[in-house]
């Protein structure tokens, strides 16, 4: 009866040595929870630095978002970065298809973290990442907003990108306490 065992702890052994040498350890996702918001507005950006050979260097965006914990509990709404004319970009439009996380922090300069999945020509597997600071409160037109956007395909490889001020336009995140 020994011998069985023996073969068989060997067997488990040799195992699960092959599976955390050659198998991927299953992870479990970050808990993506947002918080009361809503953000709204369009504007264009513009990166001088972006601008060459024949490309102005601006993308426009048009948003219009929400998440209410307390209903369905996801983000919902719209957000095209749009018209690319950025050098070391895809060109064109990017439409987000699902909102996976929306989150938004401060009182006084309100900024909304957001990411999901897109589409954009010739980009498969298509995934965003933005930041927008709303600088713009109470009448204070001195600092302008900020937008920043990152868009990666399923490979990993980034297809755009770009940070810069609003230079048209406005867009307003609801500030919060946290």
């Amino acid at each position: 009866m020994r011998a069985p065992a023996i073969l068989l702890s060997s067997v488990l052994v040799s195992c699960s040595l092959a599976l955390s040498v050659h198998g991927q350890q299953p992870q479990i996702p970050t808990l993506q929870v947002c918080n009361a918001t809503g953000i709204r507005g369009s504007g264009v950006v513009r990166i001088d630095s972006r601008a060459q050979s024949g490309l102005n260097g601006t993308f426009r965006i048009k948003v219009e978002l929400k998440c209410e914990p307390d209903g369905s509990g996801y983000p919902s709404g719209g957000l095209i970065i749009g018209s690319i004319q950025m050098s070391d970009s895809i060109l064109g439009d990017i439409k987000a298809t699902t909102f996976e996380q929306i989150t938004t922090t401060g009182k006084h300069s309100p900024t909304a973290y957001l990411n999901g999945r897109c589409e954009a020509r010739e980009v498969k597997g298509c995934r965003f990442w933005m930041t927008i600071a709303d600088n713009q409160r109470e009448g204070a037109k001195r600092t302008p907003d900020i937008v920043g956007f990152l868009v990666m395909n399923g490979a990993g490889k980034r297809m755009a990108y770009g940070t810069g001020p609003l230079v048209e336009g406005d867009i307003q995140v609801a500030g919060t306490s946290n």
